[in-house]
């Protein structure tokens, strides 16, 4: 029985081990914080676009044009970066808020992998996001987290 216990614990432990644990990571452009995979790579940022990869997650942030920009805005922008992309298996578009932005979301497969596509207004309207996260199967749950993490460093 001892045997059979510690095997549990020690399969547990490695499944804990393996789990991609998320830390804030901070686009200085903008002061746009988010979580993301504890060590991720940044292989691009300026002031247009901030890249970030690992073998599970491909995420990209872009900044938009947001003067004059309202919420109301947010789902036909969104959809149109998902058709010109070629996002295959769209959801349906879902909206909601964050503490500092208004979200319109949707998922989709992004040639084999799945994805998330999002844009982000500010609610003081002075900063404007376009998301996506691509990520591996198994990290669905870790991939809304990133979504749902994002928030702007107060000046």
């Amino acid at each position: 029985m001892k045997k059979i216990l510690f095997l549990a614990f020690m399969c547990v432990t490695c499944l804990a081990l393996h789990a991609q644990s998320l830390a804030p990571v901070t686009w200085s452009a903008y002061g746009l914080t988010f979580d993301a995979p504890r060590g991720i790579l940044v292989e691009e940022e300026t002031e247009e676009t901030f890249l970030l990869n690992n073998s599970k997650f491909y995420i990209t942030v872009q900044s938009l044009v947001s003067d004059g920009m309202t919420k109301e805005e947010l789902d036909g922008m969104l959809k149109d970066y998902a058709d010109d992309d070629g996002v295959k298996e769209q959801s349906e578009i879902q909206s909601f808020e964050l503490p500092q932005f208004y979200v319109s979301t949707l998922n989709g497969v992004c040639e084999e992998d799945r994805c998330i596509y999002a844009c982000l207004l500010s609610k003081d309207g002075g900063s404007g996001f376009y998301l996506s996260i691509i990520y591996a199967e198994s990290e669905k749950k870790n991939a809304e987290k990133i979504l749902n993490s994002f928030k702007i460093e107060e000046k």
